[in-house]
């Protein structure tokens, strides 16, 4: 027979859904369906927040309950009829194509090899960060592939393994800011940006926004760091491991790498392009994506590639995002913003510096009570969304300020799969003090660049609140 642990926590959370979930059906003026798209949006998040199934098959499962309490099937099996979907599936591609050519080893004996500094470390490790944030769509990915840098530059500068074990997972979050694909949120937010106006941020949109603050909140982020991580005495390591990826470094080029670098700069200048030829970026990624898997180009494998798709990160995405559409489809979001109008219409609109003060604090503070940086974008978009209505802003300046704050996730481990992997490592490099400690100073700088870059450049660049 099987048997259920509930912890106290989780029970606490079922019986606030069924009181919530009685609330709904009982006392507030929607249709139907719009009950059981709300019940079932409240049910997934409290499943990704307080339940151990897997993101993919908690959202999946939500839908299939809203399909049996009436909403149509074709919500359900057109989940990934979407750009964000396709895209994302394209990327996991590209970047095992990355992997898989030779190209992350030759990148990790070059860095072993110029690296002999702390400052060409530095250097070295926010050029090669941001290279993967272009190519690599995962942040638990980035640091996965991170780990064998991290162990050659240990090995050279044996005194600073805290120094470098926070700075590698750090710089992958902050950098995450430079590129639309640089995180799932993004994807999310825009998904749900496009499903509930008729706004988008476009590729280039992203970068020109993005890119110069994702370069200076991390040059600031290095000094507060290198300021507050003190070098430690340490024992000197074997030089075998490091000497052998030098090794690799020195080897031509071998004609699987050519062809992989030739395809992955194509694709770029293609995403790069993209308002000159006028297809989608979903459509470059997953068509330059199978264009690798050609066995012609023997660059990766048709089953090794789709290995290589975090599948449950997908259907993430893809549940996710039709569970945001059926609020808008069923009038769920307007009923919400009909009862915030009531209830605010007394209060005065609130001056620019006020609104992105809120908007960045909100955002950032969100990873402290929701760990889940993909669970936040699905929470707090919408709420953003809905404010922007109410005072009638601007929802891509919105929007896009939000996903920005909610890259914001250095004060615990678990407030980031990127610090995780680098905390679970055997030697552990850091410890939670190092971490919760720095993040005192780091996260009121965070908010106070992202006030300061929406009053000296986005909102001269189309970011304007108003």
């Amino acid at each position: 027979m099987m048997r259920v642990n509930l912890s106290l926590t989780q029970l606490v959370a079922w019986l606030s859904f069924v009181t919530v979930s009685l609330y709904i059906f009982i006392g507030m003026e929607l249709s139907y369906l719009g009950k059981v798209s709300l019940m079932c949006f409240i049910l997934a998040l409290g499943l990704f927040v307080f339940s151990k199934i897997p993101a993919g098959l908690a959202g999946m499962l939500c839908l299939v309950i809203a399909v049996l309490l009436g909403i149509p099937e074709d919500m359900l099996f057109n989940a990934f009829n979407q750009h964000i979907v396709w895209l994302m599936i394209g990327a996991f591609i590209i970047s095992a194509v990355i992997e898989t050519s030779g190209l992350l080893d030759r990148l990790v004996g070059w860095m072993a090899k110029h690296c002999d500094s702390m400052f060409r470390a530095v250097i070295f490790i926010i050029i090669t960060v941001l290279f993967m944030t272009f190519t690599i769509p995962s942040t638990s990915s980035r640091a996965a592939a991170f780990i064998p840098i991290f162990k050659a530059l240990k090995i050279q500068f044996s005194k600073y393994t805290s120094f470098l074990g926070l700075l590698i997972p750090i710089m992958i979050l902050m950098l995450t800011n430079a590129t639309l694909i640089g995180a799932g949120s993004h994807l999310i937010g825009i998904g749900i940006l496009e499903s509930q106006t008729d706004s988008h941020i476009t590729y280039m949109d992203f970068l020109l926004w993005g890119l110069p603050f994702a370069l200076i909140v991390s040059v600031i982020t290095v000094t507060i760091m290198y300021w507050r991580i003190k070098p430690e005495d340490s024992l000197s390591l074997t030089t075998y491991e490091n000497n052998q990826l030098m090794r690799r470094s020195k080897q031509p080029f071998t004609q699987k790498e050519k062809t992989a670098l030739i395809l992955i700069g194509v694709t770029i200048l293609l995403w790069l392009t993209e308002s000159l030829h006028g297809f989608d970026i979903a459509f470059i990624t997953i068509a330059m994506s199978f264009v690798m898997l050609l066995p012609q180009f023997n660059l990766i494998g048709w089953s090794s590639a789709l290995k290589k798709v975090s599948w449950s990160l997908i259907f993430f995405v893809a549940s996710a995002t039709v569970l945001g559409k059926l609020l808008v489809k069923y009038k769920v979001i307007a009923y919400f913003q009909k009862h915030m109008i009531e209830v605010l219409h007394d209060i005065p609109t609130t001056n620019e510096g006020v609104l992105i003060f809120l908007i960045s604090v909100i955002s950032v503070l969100s990873h402290l009570l929701i760990t889940s940086h993909t669970t936040r974008a699905v929470v707090l978009i919408p709420v953003f969304l809905l404010l922007s209505q109410l005072f009638n802003l601007n929802d891509v300046a919105v929007v896009f300020i939000a996903l920005i704050g909610i890259n914001y996730c250095v004060t615990l481990p678990v407030s980031s799969k990127a610090l995780l992997i680098f905390y679970e490592l055997k030697e552990r490099p850091f410890t939670t003090k190092q971490l919760a400690q720095l993040s005192i100073w780091l996260m009121p700088v965070y908010v106070g660049i992202m006030v300061t870059f929406y009053f000296i450049y986005w909102q001269f660049t189309g970011l304007h609140l108003r």
